[in-house]
């Protein structure tokens, strides 16, 4: 919509006459019914009085587009990204403490086996705490790239 349009549509809104419209804005009747056939327009400051006596924004009242609609859309899409951003970093945030307790329950092991009844950790048992480390690293790293691509 123009903002002859507009003007028109919000005023019919608020159901007000042209009459009403213009004792408010301090303007003739004639010059509203000129806003609203496109052969005039409101100066900037008018423009700003117009759309407070109207209830809108001027962003609403110029536009060609529906901005209520663009902002439900735009506000849904954003809120939506949010809660996936913060989804993620809760996800990283439970990898990262995985690899903490995986790593303090190996180091005791280690020193369990080491000091007190004085023999080497096996072999496998190492190689699987570097599987499961590696594996939660590699996962750490997917979600750190997904979170930089938000």
């Amino acid at each position: 919509m123009a903002l002859n349009d507009n003007i028109k549509k919000f005023r019919e809104e608020k159901n007000l006459t042209q009459q009403q419209l213009a004792d408010k804005l301090y303007v003739s009747r004639q010059t509203v019914c000129r806003w609203e056939k496109g052969s005039r327009c409101p100066d900037l400051i008018t423009a700003k009085k117009l759309a407070l006596e109207l209830d809108v924004s001027v962003d609403e009242l110029i536009s060609d587009e529906d901005v209520k609609d663009f902002q439900v859309n735009y506000g849904i899409w954003k809120s939506e990204r949010i809660k996936d951003k913060k989804h993620l970093q809760a996800f990283q945030k439970r990898i990262l403490d995985f690899i903490q307790i995986v790593g303090a329950v190996f180091l005791a092991i280690t020193i369990l086996l080491r000091v007190q009844l004085d023999m080497r950790v096996p072999v496998w048992c190492t190689i699987i705490c570097f599987i499961i480390v590696a594996g939660a690293f590699l996962c750490s790293f997917i979600v750190s790239k997904k979170l930089r691509e938000m």
